[in-house]
């Protein structure tokens, strides 16, 4: 669904989805159908920024970095020090994001 060219195509795959599994996984159908349109947010900017929006992937690459940085420390005392490490790690270029396609 999040792959859909448009907003109309991607209701016509909700109904779908959700009639092919409403009897077989109810609770399934339930809670997709309690997300509501919160799963799609994207949708309401341009289609150019689709991909960057629907995805974490920018969001998973400073977690990761971070992490197997932090690995390194002995200890941070307070998250003070913690922050410090995370906003140097970036403002250093040490860790680095993709550009945002269609921005």
């Amino acid at each position: 669904m999040i792959y859909a060219p448009s907003r109309e195509a991607i209701e016509q795959a909700r109904r779908g989805f959700v009639r092919k599994w409403k009897l077989r996984c109810q609770a399934v159908c339930q809670s997709f159908e309690a997300a509501g349109d919160q799963l799609f947010t994207f949708t309401a900017f341009p289609a150019s920024q689709w991909k960057a929006l629907r995805t974490t992937n920018a969001l998973e690459r400073i977690n990761e970095e971070f992490r197997r940085r932090t690995k390194t420390q002995a200890s941070l005392p307070n998250e003070e020090a913690v922050l410090l490490l995370l906003f140097g790690l970036l403002r250093s270029g040490q860790i680095t994001l993709r550009r945002l396609v269609g921005w």
